[in-house]
């Protein structure tokens, strides 16, 4: 009965660590196409008129990844022009919504570009601090996430919040420098 009763408890112990390696799967709008500036500091608005390429990729999705679904509220400060490498099954545009179909599973274990993004600039200069260009769901589905492969499912992801014209500056960091800046 006690062998029985410690190895419950080691199969909760070692479920309860799995859950809390789990990530969380996210999508953001990048402004480099390394996919680590989610933001631009002031001044932030490269000049009115001027062409831009912004990235959307997903981290965490720990899966083959055979569509996403996610739209992007662009602020005034930029004007959505059209989306670039898209896929052959692709259902709207990432302003009013899109739904994107791979022909060939992506590779989810990694950050995987989704497409990238043509806009214009309608500042020269910030107007505001700290404007959010957040990813949503799609309107039209109600869904933000991807689907895997090969089962089909659907797993919900989060939507990263880019800022244009920040006021302060966010750098990569890890959580042992985060848990240090509060001691043990």
């Amino acid at each position: 009965m006690r062998v029985a009763t410690l190895l419950v408890f080691a199969l909760m112990v070692i479920s309860a660590a799995t859950v809390s390696a789990q990530t969380t799967p996210f999508i953001g709008v990048y402004f480099d196409n390394t996919w680590q500036t989610e933001s631009t500091m002031a001044p932030g608005c490269p000049g009115i008129g001027t062409v831009d390429t912004l990235y959307v990729a997903i981290t965490n999705a720990n899966a083959f990844i055979s569509g996403v679904e996610f739209a992007i509220n662009y602020p005034p400060e930029v004007t959505f022009v059209s989306d670039l490498w898209t896929q052959p099954v692709t259902i709207g545009n990432t302003q009013s919504g899109i739904s994107m179909g791979y022909g060939t599973p992506q590779n989810g274990f990694s950050t995987v570009q989704i497409c990238g993004v043509l806009v214009t600039w309608n500042c020269d200069t910030c107007p505001y601090t700290n404007i959010p260009m957040p990813v949503t769901a799609n309107p039209n589905t109600g869904f933000l996430g991807y689907t895997d492969f090969p089962n089909y499912n659907q797993f919900p992801a989060v939507g990263l919040l880019s800022y244009i014209c920040a006021t302060i500056a966010t750098e990569e960091s890890t959580w042992g420098k985060v848990k240090a800046l509060y001691g043990e």
